[in-house]
């Protein structure tokens, strides 16, 4: 916060960077600001005049007035083609927000805010939500706002004369040797605070041999086996204690909770199964919050009345975020006579801080604590094969110990390939520095001022003798004057692709790609039974799946980023070609997936309909492609060689496209051939380093949060920006 008010306050004429020399600073989680999040950080500034030209693109699009459009396009003002792109962009977008979902209204501000954690943020800015507002009449001024710094995170914090950074877990070797490698970061450890109690017991969780193995971790050879061990292991042991089940991600909670529940009725449980088994996810956090504290708080809490050894608990099943601090309090002494609250992982998470904050949810205060993991070997078979090295299965805690260490490796390489991009940021930090405190009338000169966002925009892009050829263009700036740390070691993204290829010398690094680096494939089902409204909305399966895409394809896909449809019912077609998303090609693509409709008659060429996306990919150029896939029942209608998906297997196994990803959603019950069948294509794809999913979905209302997770793979967002 210190360091964001201090370059908001650029924008109000401070230019003084040298105030953090005789400064302390103290940074609580020190390890997730330094280690998780980029090193760089881009600061977007508001323009007066940009604001006026912008107010008057968004009165023309208001009056659908082409003319205008074009004579403010045309202008003589170095940033009028951008900002009327922008804007057409941003309005259209803004059309498309939902209320309760994107933005709230503002009594106090009298106008939408936009919703961050459930909650109505009037300080955060959006030029989407500002067209909302000017749409609906709440506001007649449109605010406009550029990235015109950028920050390099480690070099601002070496200006301080000391740094305390607090952690509850520094984490692995990697970790610490960036710290001090980068900050110069010395170490001690402070004892845990019972420890320094006399008297006072401390516990750490202990590894708990449970299930029909009696194995504290298990290694489950698919998504199903995984499902029925889990059940097989909580429901047994809510008998003596709590539970709190640890899932892959949000929609992994949901399907856990219904096989939970499943199970639990099978063993004539059915009254226990809605009370029970209850959720802690996001996703219900953020739909009702008030539900989600009822059910943190029951917890750890005994069903019913009874008392003593008769005692039973609930089963609650959260996602990775619920596994970070929250506190799981246990008062009942009975519960530390069994052991403690057992803690079920079924995920191993990508760093040791990670898995200390799993740990840490048991064995709290002066209670005991125990866990027994239970995984999914397709989840790490990527990682198994980018390290040639099997998924162990000795049932032991080494398992935990070998995953943590293949991610361990990985970090490490994931440090080298963003060692361009800390260079990068860092050249950037010091120019844009040079500017601001001594050639700030550069910043009132139109021309020049669009020079420098223009090179914020572009930065990962670019080389550092690319950067100071940029800025030499300006008026009587000669970047050479400037002294620096940085090395140049190329544009940011070509080194961390030559970083992330698997077996290289960096192999393993596994950065974002930024925009221009992706093709998707959107495989849609729709056969007429996509026309069924059980969605738990008034859409059908299809309006909803189409919605989810329309809303992937505005947040998460980039200008520079290549999309195609296939649609499949009785026959294949490729609805939309492979389109890059730039001008106005992108809102066609959205118009025609709109416009699109399910069949009224039999038939789910889906074997086909994945060979055909396969085939698109397996010609485009870029470096990364995306296969999501969309069914709602088993394949009927593809062709006689193609009739159990030999030909996908085929593809896959034999020329399969380099960096392809595949995210496959199943609605409903499907044959468990298929299901295997769709299994071993996700599991073909980790094995060769790719991101592999199969979200099975028994529940049509599932859709939405299905999507919300590629939502969350798709994520291309380029280093973020601040607003000031």
């Amino acid at each position: 916060k210190h360091v964001q008010s201090f370059y908001a306050g650029i924008a109000r004429g401070r230019r003084d960077f040298e105030i953090y020399k005789d400064r302390v600073l103290i940074v609580d989680e020190v390890d997730a600001l330094i280690i998780d999040q980029e090193p760089n950080e881009a600061f977007v500034y508001p323009n007066a005049e940009l604001s006026e030209m912008a107010t008057s693109v968004a009165a023309a699009l208001a009056s659908n007035n082409m003319e205008r459009l074009e004579e403010l396009k045309s202008s003589p003002h170095p940033a009028s083609r951008r900002v009327v792109n922008e804007m057409k962009n941003e309005w259209a977008r803004g059309k498309e927000l939902l209320a309760h979902r994107d933005y709230a209204y503002s009594k106090e501000a009298r106008r939408y805010c936009a919703l961050q954690s459930g909650r109505a943020n009037p300080n955060a800015w959006s030029l989407a939500l500002e067209c909302r507002n000017f749409q609906d009449g709440l506001v007649k001024k449109i605010i406009f706002q550029e990235r015109l710094f950028v920050m390099s995170r480690p070099r601002v914090f070496q200006k301080y004369f000391r740094i305390i950074g607090v952690t509850g877990s520094i984490g692995s070797g990697p970790e610490r040797e960036f710290i001090q490698q980068t900050y110069r970061a010395a170490f001690f450890e402070v004892p845990p605070f019972l420890r320094t109690c006399r008297g006072c017991p401390f516990h750490e969780p202990l590894a708990a041999r449970l299930g029909s193995l009696k194995q504290p971790v298990y290694v489950e050879a698919n998504s199903q086996a995984q499902l029925q061990r889990i059940a097989e292991v909580a429901l047994t042991a809510r008998e003596r204690v709590p539970v709190l089940v640890i899932a892959r991600d949000r929609t992994h909670v949901e399907e856990i909770i219904g096989h939970l529940r499943a199970a639990a009725k099978s063993r004539g449980l059915g009254s226990i199964a809605e009370d029970g088994i209850r959720s802690l996810s996001r996703t219900l956090c953020e739909a009702d919050p008030m539900q989600w504290k009822d059910n943190l708080n029951c917890a750890t809490l005994p069903l019913g009345d009874r008392e003593g050894k008769a005692k039973t608990w609930r089963i609650t099943v959260t996602d990775p975020r619920g596994g970070r601090g929250t506190d799981y309090r246990v008062d009942d002494p009975d519960v530390d006579a069994q052991g403690g609250l057992l803690l079920m992982p079924t995920i191993v998470p990508t760093s040791v801080r990670e898995w200390k904050q799993f740990l840490g949810r048991t064995a709290r205060q002066d209670r005991k604590g125990q866990f027994c993991s239970v995984l999914c070997e397709g989840d790490y078979s990527s990682l198994a094969a980018r390290w040639r090295v099997p998924v162990p299965k000795t049932g032991e805690p080494d398992i935990v110990a070998g995953i943590l260490r293949w991610n361990e490796w990985d970090l490490k390489e994931r440090i080298k390939g963003s060692a361009a991009l800390y260079n990068v940021g860092l050249r950037m930090n010091e120019l844009c520095e040079a500017i601001f405190s001594s050639r700030a009338e550069l910043l009132d000169d139109a021309e020049c001022r669009e020079r420098i966002v223009d090179v914020c925009q572009r930065m990962r892009w670019l080389s550092i003798r690319e950067l100071e050829d940029a800025f030499a263009q300006l008026p009587d700036f000669n970047p050479k004057r400037v002294p620096t740390q940085a090395t140049d070691l190329g544009p940011a993204e070509r080194a961390s692709r030559v970083a992330a290829k698997p077996g290289g010398g960096d192999g393993g690094a596994s950065l974002r790609k930024g925009p221009g680096e992706r093709m998707v494939v959107f495989c849609l089902d729709r056969s007429c039974s996509m026309l069924s409204r059980d969605t738990g909305t008034s859409l059908s399966r299809f309006a909803t799946c189409s919605a989810c895409v329309r809303s992937i394809l505005k947040n998460q896909v980039r200008s520079v980023d290549s999309v195609a449809v296939v649609g499949f019912g009785s026959k294949v077609e490729v609805v939309v070609p492979p389109t890059q998303m730039a001008g106005s090609a992108g809102k066609l693509l959205e118009s025609r997936i709109e416009q699109l409709r399910p069949e009224t008659i039999g038939g789910t060429c889906f074997f086909d309909a994945v060979a055909k996306s396969l085939q698109l990919l397996t010609t485009a150029s870029c470096p990364s492609r995306w296969l999501v896939c969309l069914t709602d029942g088993d394949d009927l209608g593809s062709r006689a060689e193609n009739s159990c998906g030999q030909v996908v297997s085929k593809m896959l196994s034999q020329r399969q496209p380099s960096d392809l990803n595949m995210i496959m959603i199943t609605v409903g019950s499907l044959r468990k051939q298929n299901v295997q069948l769709i299994e071993s294509w996700v599991g073909q794809v980790n094995a060769k380093g790719g991101v592999g999913r199969h979200m099975p979905e028994q529940d049509a209302a599932a859709i939405s949060s299905a999507f919300e997770v590629v939502a969350e793979f798709l994520d291309a967002e380029v280093g973020g920006a601040t607003e000031c």
